[in-house]
């Protein structure tokens, strides 16, 4: 188990903008796209805020378009 795990699992905050934050932020200085990076730090965020426990990051969901987006 992941620390992140157990801190969405007793609803705390997690460190994934400390760690994705990083990862995204170098891939925007190297002006490279990081689609998959931003869509499980999204899923991650919105865990957080619905204190709901680990989002459940199968390939299926992170590969997904987020909600009210088709992909082309």
């Amino acid at each position: 188990r992941s620390s992140m795990w157990d801190d969405l699992r007793r609803g705390r905050p997690t460190e994934i903008d400390d760690l994705q934050g990083a990862v995204l932020r170098l891939a925007e200085k190297a002006g490279t796209p990081a689609p998959t990076v931003q869509r499980v730090s999204a899923l991650v965020r919105a865990a957080e805020a619905e204190r709901l426990g680990s989002p459940g990051l199968v390939p299926e969901k992170v590969l997904a378009p987020p909600a009210g987006r088709r992909s082309t």
